[in-house]
């Protein structure tokens, strides 16, 4: 089944991005296996007016946030014109010293975060549709 989201913003507020094998130009990667990471409007509006701040609001950044209700599973294809990322199994985990976690309070980062490998290399601007084929 097809369904598509929208690219709402990209990483420092760039109005277009390249995407190479490694993930984002111009961005540094956490860690190799991770080149891509994805967050939904919605978790991002969560984290930015949260009063209770979980240990990871300030050092998560994504390279793409997606005006998307539901986030893409493992293994789905988003594609934007020449650019095909790939859904990781990999989910966001929580520190064990996070204020929400020893409060077992609810992470926004946890069901809106997803990690993307780039299946084909390509570029992709604000406004942009990806289309995701599971």
């Amino acid at each position: 089944m097809k369904t598509s989201v929208i690219v709402a913003k990209l990483h420092e507020g760039r109005e277009c991005a390249n995407f190479s094998k490694v993930g984002m130009e111009g961005v540094v990667r956490k860690s190799p296996d991770r080149p891509v990471s994805l967050i939904s409007l919605k978790a991002r509006q969560e984290v930015d007016q949260a009063v209770l701040r979980g240990l990871c609001y300030r050092k998560f950044t994504a390279d793409i946030t997606l005006d998307s209700e539901q986030m893409p599973e493992t293994n789905a294809i988003l594609t934007a014109g020449k650019l095909q990322l790939g859904i990781l199994p990999e989910r966001k985990r929580c520190w064990p010293e996070c204020i929400l976690l020893e409060k077992d309070l609810p992470c926004p980062l946890i069901e809106g975060v997803r990690y993307a490998w780039v299946e084909i290399p390509g570029s992709i601007c604000l406004g942009d549709t990806f289309t995701v084929d599971k």
